[in-house]
């Protein structure tokens, strides 16, 4: 039964796959391939979480934090290919994830628990991904739009982090509209994920509504760490790249 409920779940990407074919937005492939590959790394998961839970040592959970992070930070490099950001992408997604993991750790809200890190870890990881991703890619737009502007800048006398002031701040917000919205639209608009399962599992609604707050102030931290440091250790190469 399960498994039909998931095939059945997958013409909804077949309908978008269909969309995105007719209005011509090129992307339609990269649609269905990447809906196919979720759909394995999550099986995959579901088999592995019996026994990636079970470990008990908080190095061994941070371990596993760092291989998500090792993941993201190649799924990161694929869409902008330019030599160098593979290191920063990890370096980025690594920092903010774990600076955010610990200080909650440190602060008493997560407890240093399989259960609670490894989901909580792997929620950041994406998250700090999604952010990174938005912020280079932006960024490189911006770079190659205002390049005249900016070498003029620098021909000027002003330093090239200077120069792209405005490209950073633009980038910078990109990387954050998602999550900024989702905060305000959390509550009045819609249930956010981790209270909707707290709250389906049996947890006490306010419990997870707090639970949920905690993971809201910790996306958006973490996003904008991560893209400050993503833009920071990369547009030098950028702009030799562009």
């Amino acid at each position: 039964m399960e498994q039909m409920n998931f095939a059945l779940s997958f013409l909804l990407i077949v309908f978008a796959f269909i969309i995105a074919s007719k209005e011509g937005l090129g992307n339609e492939r990269e649609v269905l391939l990447s809906s196919l590959r979720s759909a394995v790394q999550l099986i995959l998961l579901g088999f592995l979480l019996k026994y990636i839970l079970r470990i008990s040592d908080l190095s061994g959970i941070l371990g596993v934090i760092l291989f998500m992070t090792l993941i993201a930070s190649l799924i990161a490099y694929e869409r902008v290919k330019v030599g160098g950001v593979l290191l920063t992408s990890f370096l980025s997604i690594g920092a903010a994830t774990f600076l955010t993991v610990l200080t909650l750790l440190w602060a008493g809200v997560l407890k240093p628990d399989a259960h609670q890190l490894i989901p909580f870890g792997g929620l950041i990881v994406g998250n700090v991904l999604n952010s990174v991703s938005l912020a280079l890619d932006r960024f490189m737009g911006e770079v190659r739009s205002r390049r005249e502007e900016i070498e003029a800048k620098v021909a000027l006398g002003s330093s090239l982090r200077v120069a792209m002031d405005e490209a950073f701040r633009d980038s910078i917000r990109a990387a954050l509209i998602l999550k900024i919205n989702f905060m305000k639209a959390a509550g009045l608009v819609h249930i956010p994920g981790v209270a909707v399962g707290m709250i389906m599992a049996g947890a006490d609604p306010l419990k997870a509504v707090l639970f949920q707050i905690v993971i809201l102030y910790s996306l958006v931290f973490a996003g904008l760490f991560g893209s400050v440091v993503i833009l920071y250790t990369n547009y030098r190469r950028i702009f030799r790249y562009l």
